[in-house]
């Protein structure tokens, strides 16, 4: 487990790192980040011997910001979150909110949902204001995991998500007419957009 280490070593010191240097090594590290994660997801003892006095996380919380890597930046979270060690060094950070959970997506719901086994606080990751812009899917995800979870916490933020899992986002439908006659490439076909 030393190119893991070697390699949150250079994310603690990217994380610090002005605006140029962190985005041009971002996409480096995270590969390393990436392969290493990789190996504990197939051996998780492995995580026992990756020192978690390495300050990582602002790394973490400044590549979720950006929202190519989010996903990434929260693959790699999950899995050091598996190590209580890891978890009390999260638990220090200021801009836990950083993580931006409220902008995953429906494909990013069963992430999310491990993320928040591993969180304490989990409603304090979706703040109210965020609420009306959130996938609807992940809305009704996270009402289930609070209701399974009895967390009475986040009451307010329950009827919010209530409100917005509710909505039904509608998607583009495009219409071709219905007759199966060959059409000519210079055919002027209608095309509906409902």
């Amino acid at each position: 487990m030393a190119k893991l280490t070697d390699a949150l070593k250079e994310a603690a010191e990217l994380g610090c790192a002005d605006e140029k240097s962190f985005s041009s090594s971002c996409t480096a590290v995270l590969t390393k980040l990436k392969r290493g994660f990789a190996e504990v997801k197939k051996a998780p003892e492995l995580l026992d011997e990756v020192p978690a006095e390495i300050s990582a996380w602002p790394f973490f919380l400044r590549v979720c910001e950006k929202a190519s890597f989010a996903k990434q930046a929260w693959e790699g979270t999950a899995v050091l979150l598996q190590d209580s060690r890891w978890r009390a060094t999260f638990a220090q950070q200021e801009q836990k909110l950083s993580l931006n959970l409220w902008k995953a997506g429906q494909r990013d719901v069963p992430l999310v949902l491990e993320l928040l086994k591993r969180l304490p606080e989990a409603g304090d990751f979706f703040p109210l204001e965020q609420v009306p812009g959130m996938d609807p899917a992940l809305c009704t995800a996270l009402l289930d995991f609070f209701q399974e979870n009895e967390n009475t916490e986040a009451e307010a933020l329950s009827a919010a998500l209530v409100e917005r899992a509710g909505e039904v986002e509608v998607k583009r439908k495009v219409v071709a007419p219905e007759s199966k006659s060959a059409v000519g490439k210079d055919a002027n076909l209608p095309v509906y957009v409902c």
